[in-house]
């Protein structure tokens, strides 16, 4: 997808000193938080490589392992 002919992008600091992004496309205006989503990229990074280690995987063969089944369970609650 080309972002650059089709969509206009303002990045902004806000008066707390966090970046946001503007974005507008056709009749859509989103702002973004991108402190927010660095966090949840961290996050996000750093279970996948946990779900990769050999602990994660004794882990699920003893029963033991509740961090990425409790993600899994909540998104099967509650979908989106």
């Amino acid at each position: 997808m080309d972002r650059g002919k089709s969509e206009s992008e303002d990045v902004e600091l806000s008066s707390s000193g966090e970046e946001k992004e503007k974005v507008v496309s056709g009749d859509m205006n989103i702002e973004m938080n991108l402190d927010a989503i660095k966090d949840i990229r961290k996050q996000y990074k750093k279970i996948k490589r946990y779900m990769r280690s050999s602990i994660y995987t004794v882990a699920m063969l003893d029963g033991r392992e509740q961090i990425v089944s409790r993600l899994l369970k909540d998104q099967e609650d509650n979908p989106t």
